[in-house]
């Protein structure tokens, strides 16, 4: 895993061991939100190393044909470090979903898979120095796969683990996470040169977090629910393995013994495997690493110190992933946006003025005087915490971030990321009006982040994130029309661009040749060149400096434009802020902190600039008024001198590009086959499930055959069922065999022989999805035919049906709540010996977000006319998930508790109240079926506890879409009154 979002191999927190191969087959998918969508309709290429193979989408061939000719060199680098080479070949999936740079591995021992998303990490990110995006990510992922596949030398092991779906060695079974995503930091730091190792960023990270006292103990290391916390299993788990190889001579082959050992013929745990080769605990060992590193940290904070911290004037306290500022053109106000733990970043508007004093503390100081006379009143609070004047909240569970304003310092540009109608979400633009509330939406899909406005026209710079690179684009805000200035590539990606005070010109980060460099061009991208001088260090954030009087000890100006930049620059090894001269690229230190200083803006009243510093649990805001005294030297804060605690930059391995071969049409890719146990259980009896699932990389082609047998009375069988998602309106097909015999179960009801049945059904069925900004819906359609043999009646006759169905979901949501309306139709023609219509309604309302209070409604009605066979009759009770399809058995409405047949008829109401946590759910439900609406009167009801569990397919991983539910449920009505049983379903689909 690199970067951030989704995980699979490194997100598993403390996860019991028992479940690890679980959530790696389910790919550790922890909402919606989070799912990883391949699109198999799009026009998907291959292409091929000797070991490797490249599945990408047509628009990312220039990116991925970039890295993987360069691939086979990182994979000799990463063989010869790690020690061992994965079984061949190792496919890669490119594809860019989500408009987030990331990555994560599957590591398989008999199919190892990685999964790359090609858009490249920015500067702030502790992953942001890189020669190109595609050759650090590749070198962590493939790291981990070459680290975690080696297999066990114990041949019972072996045995075990390649009969079962998932083959995982014992380095990923049994390590802890700050091992494997600490090692492939490790190497990635090794072969490129760059990545974390060598950024500015892990040791101002690990430098302030020992500063302040807050470095995580060994049972955190792992990932902790702190601000960062997740990152110290990349941070501090390569610092304390490069710690480790110093400690025992500086050789990587003390890290192979360990790996030789936890797979070894003798079983052993981590610990175990740790402890012979560096003879202590990892507890004890960290505890020193964090002794050693606390002493740095403080010996690079005492030389900070003495050369005189220049921190600027703390504006604002505040935590976690504080926005950059944005002050208005009047200079009244800023906006920024604010996040926290557990609910959706908001934007927020202060003035910029300071709050005013607090004229009670006096007379509450004398008040709690009178009342205790030796009580302490409470130190006042510095500075007061600011009010704010507008707040801009997430709506439908995406928030609103970058804010810029418009030239009438009413209005200001945003960025949200919306989502897309296939699944995928991509940053756009909003104006939000902050004086009349509305937000309107400016561009759709257009990959827009970071936009700037024009200060007197109506244009905005913008960049746009596409093909594995981020261009600069003019934005025409009356029309979101949308124009390329300078175009990326592969190797060249920008960032943040930022006009000057007239608008004449403009500043922008570019990625060149394994470092961050600041360019100057023309409105219209002309002349476009380098500013910055040839330090080797990396410079972004770039922002014009405005001042109002020349008075002030600053470069001077060119005519009538600004020519200085405040820019955040790593010289010294500390993300600090420095003035930059665009005329001779002469630069002067502004801060000196002992964490990072980042987002500079100017004042345009009083050319103060306010920036983020960075601490222990998030970023503070603060400011520097121009004319206080500056920094202006540069402490080196290396590991020369302060160990982890400072920066390094450490040579690279050269890797060699090779000549490729052309791409070829993906087709229907590389397969897989996998067995999937699984079983159900209700008050008709139990079963068990079996499972073969056939699947393709990207799910263009999915198939999966199931096996269900268990006790008489329970739904048995076999399904064959296939998928090609190739054309945008995927094409389903089946073949169902099903024994349903509730007369013979274990609570037989009266009539239920009327019910037995044996069936075959052939389905054939379209179906697509579709996704908006508040809304999902998808449809599906389709028909089934084939023999049906009644238990009851003469001789075979044949079933034959043509269904339709909807879904539709709305979302409305403000801030961290809100609630879900779906409807879901149903609608039946079909002959079984006779004619017959069958229409199904559910409607459901669900609230959603951390300060909701959680609860779950839903109601089903249904109504069958004609003359229908008693087979084709509402009936309640039972499952039938297991093998059948919803679709051709509309009329079981399962309710597992009670036994099938507990109600029949014509007419079927239903409702269900739920009240759910994060695992699992209080519901109360109940049911009745009559031979009209009149006639619902018996009601059959139920209060439980459940467990639910689904998730789509993941291709990567080669598994099927699953879905579950495990609980117990309390009868109230007869058959079974005052019974507790227990409930299982479970479903793989294609």
């Amino acid at each position: 895993m690199i970067g951030g979002g989704l995980e699979f191999v490194g997100g598993l927190r403390r996860a019991p061991r028992p479940f690890f191969v679980l959530a790696l087959l389910a790919g550790a998918i922890a909402s919606a939100a989070a799912q990883d969508p391949v699109r198999p309709w799009l026009d998907w290429r291959t292409v091929s190393t000797p070991n490797y193979r490249f599945h990408y989408p047509l628009q990312l061939e220039e990116w991925t044909r970039y890295a993987a000719a360069r691939v086979e060199s990182a994979d000799s680098a990463i063989v010869g470090i790690v020690g061992y080479a994965p079984r061949r070949p190792v496919h890669v999936v490119v594809d860019d979903p989500f408009s987030i740079p990331n990555g994560y591995a599957l590591p398989f021992i008999n199919r190892p898979v990685s999964v790359w998303w090609a858009l490249p990490a920015d500067p702030r990110s502790d992953v942001g120095n890189y020669v190109t995006w595609g050759e650090i990510l590749s070198v962590h992922e493939l790291t981990h796969i070459a680290h975690l596949t080696r297999p066990s030398r114990n041949p019972f092991q072996r045995l075990v683990w390649a009969t079962l779906p998932a083959n995982v060695g014992p380095i990923a079974r049994n390590a802890p996470r700050w091992v494997y995503e600490g090692y492939a930091t490790l190497v990635e730091g090794r072969i490129s040169g760059t990545g974390r190792p060598n950024n500015a960023w892990r040791p101002a990270i690990l430098r302030q977090w020992a500063i302040e006292g807050r470095l995580p103990t060994y049972a955190q290391l792992s990932g902790w629910d702190d601000y960062a916390g997740g990152d110290f299993a990349y941070l501090g788990g390569s610092a304390f393995l490069e710690w480790l190889v110093q400690r025992e001579g500086g050789s990587d082959s003390t890290l192979v013994h360990v790996w030789r050992r936890m797979t070894a013929r003798t079983i052993r745990t981590f610990d175990g495997a740790f402890e012979g080769v560096f003879g202590n605990s990892p507890p004890m060992l960290y505890g020193r690493f964090s002794a050693q590193l606390t002493y740095d940290a403080m010996s690079a904070n005492a030389a900070l110190a003495r050369a005189g911290l220049v921190e600027g004037e703390l504006v604002q306290r505040l935590s976690w992933g504080t926005g950059d500022p944005a002050l208005s053109p009047n200079g009244q106000r800023v906006a920024l946006a604010v996040r926290e733990r557990e609910r959706p970043a908001r934007i927020i508007v202060w003035s910029t003025a300071p709050e005013p004093r607090d004229t009670m503390a006096p007379k509450r100081v004398a008040e709690l005087k009178k009342r205790d006379p030796e009580d302490v009143p409470d130190r006042p609070v510095t500075p007061r915490p600011k009010r704010a004047l507008r707040t801009l909240v997430a709506r439908n569970g995406r928030s609103f971030a970058m804010p810029r304003w418009l030239p009438d310092s009413r209005r200001m540009l945003l960025t949200r990321w919306a989502p897309r109608a296939d699944g995928t979400l991509r940053p756009d633009l909003y104006v939000w009006d902050t004086e009349l509330g509305g937000v309107k939406r400016l561009t759709h899909g257009a990959g827009l982040m970071h936009a700037d406005p024009h200060p007197t026209l109506g244009e905005a710079l913008a960049m746009q994130c596409r093909a594995g690179h981020c261009n600069i684009a003019k934005v025409d805000l009356s029309r979101g029309s949308v124009a390329t200035l300078l175009e990326g590539n592969a190797v060249r990606s920008y960032y943040r661009p930022r006009y000057s005070p007239s608008g004449a010109r403009f500043v922008v980060s570019v990625s060149d040749s394994g470092r961050w460099r600041l360019i100057v061009a023309n409105r219209d991208g002309s002349d476009a060149r380098f500013v910055d001088p040839h330090d080797g260090a990396n410079r972004y954030d770039a922002q014009w400096l405005r001042h109002p009087s020349r008075a002030v000890s600053v470069p001077e100006e060119v005519g009538e434009e600004v020519d200085t930049l405040v820019v955040v620059s790593d010289r010294g090894g500390v993300p600090n802020l420095e003035l930059l001269s665009v005329s001779d690229a002469r630069s002067r230190a502004l801060t000196r902190v002992t964490g990072a200083a980042v987002a500079p803006d100017v004042d345009p009243r009083d050319g103060s600039i306010w920036f983020l510093s960075l601490h222990s649990r998030g970023f503070d805001v603060r400011r520097v008024a121009l004319g206080t005294p500056m920094a202006d030297s540069v402490v080196d804060v290396t590991a020369r001198r302060f160990g982890f605690a400072g920066a390094r930059t450490p040579e690279p391995v050269k890797l060699v590009a090779r000549e490729l071969p052309e791409s070829r049409p993906y087709g229907s890719g590389p397969r897989h086959q996998v067995w999937l146990p699984g079983g159900y259980y209700s008050a008709d009896g139990g079963g068990g499930l079996l499972t073969i699932f056939s699947g393709d990389i990207i799910g263009r082609l999915n198939a999966t055959l199931s096996l269900a047998g268990g006790e008489p009375g329970s739904m048995q069988g076999g399904a064959l069922r296939g998928a090609w998602r190739k054309p945008r309106a995927a094409l389903e097909v089946a073949a169902l065999g099903l024994v349903t015999d509730p007369s013979e179960g274990r609570y037989p009801q009266p009539s239920a022989d009327s019910i037995d049945a044996h069936l075959l059904q052939f389905v054939t069925a379209l179906s697509r999805a579709h996704q908006g900004d508040s809304f999902r819906w998808r449809w599906r359609i389709g028909g089934s035919a084939g023999p049906f043999e009644p238990a009851l009646g003469a001789g075979d006759i044949i079933r034959q049906i043509a269904f339709g169905e909807m879904s539709l979901g709305l979302q409305r949501s403000r801030g961290s709540q809100g609630v879900v309306a779906r409807l879901n139709l149903h609608g039946t023609l079909g002959e079984t010996d006779s004619s017959y219509g069958r229409g199904l309604a559910t409607f459901s309302l669900e609230t959603v977000g951390r300060d909701a209070f959680p609860l779950e409604m839903r109601a089903t009605y249904g109504r069958i006319g004609g003359s229908p066979h008693p087979f084709e009759l509402f009936t309640v009770g039972g499952t039938t998930t297991a093998i059948s399809d919803s679709s051709i058995l509309s009329q079981r409405y399962d309710m597992p508790v009670l036994p099938t047949g507990v109600a029949r008829g014509s007419t079927l109401a239903a409702w269900r109240i739920a009240m759910p946590s994060e695992l699992w759910r209080l519901f109360f439900e109940g049911a009745a079926a009559a031979p009209s609406t009149h006639g619902l009167r018996t009601w059959h009801r139920a209060v439980g506890l459940d467990v639910p569990f689904a998730f789509p397919p993941v291709p990567p991983a080669f598994t099927p879409s699953v879905q579950s539910r495990v609980g117990v449920a309390y009868s109230i009505d007869q058959p079974l009154k005052g019974r507790v049983r227990a409930l299982l379903q479970m479903t793989f689909q294609p």
